[in-house]
């Protein structure tokens, strides 16, 4: 456990709906990112107080709903399956530039 997160490479998952409503399977895309596993409590949309174990970092732009899960692989070699249940989208001070989104499972 590093509180100061690893490198890594994960594997998101970002499901749709077609044209009719219906859910599309989700196709992966490998992406980079920085994981911290460590536990904490966070507000998600509704104020509620929420426990998550994880926080991944993607710089810049990237398509996040509520509905998406992210596969990691730890330092140790398990493969951890993040379920989204927060997500923040930080912006370079003063402009509308995305800097990095933010995930919370």
């Amino acid at each position: 456990m590093s509180l100061f997160g690893y490198p890594a490479t994960v594997i998101h998952y970002h499901p749709g709906v077609d044209d009719w409503g219906r859910p599309i399977t989700a196709d992966p895309v490998i992406k980079d990112a920085k994981v911290i596993e460590e536990q904490k409590l966070v507000k998600n949309a509704k104020g509620e107080e929420i426990t998550i174990a994880y926080t991944v970092y993607l710089e810049g732009i990237n398509a996040v709903g509520f509905d998406d899960w992210l596969l990691y692989t730890d330092a140790i070699g398990t493969e951890i399956r993040i379920d989204v249940r927060h997500y923040e989208i930080r912006k370079f001070l003063g402009t509308d530039d995305v800097k990095e989104v933010v995930l919370y499972g």
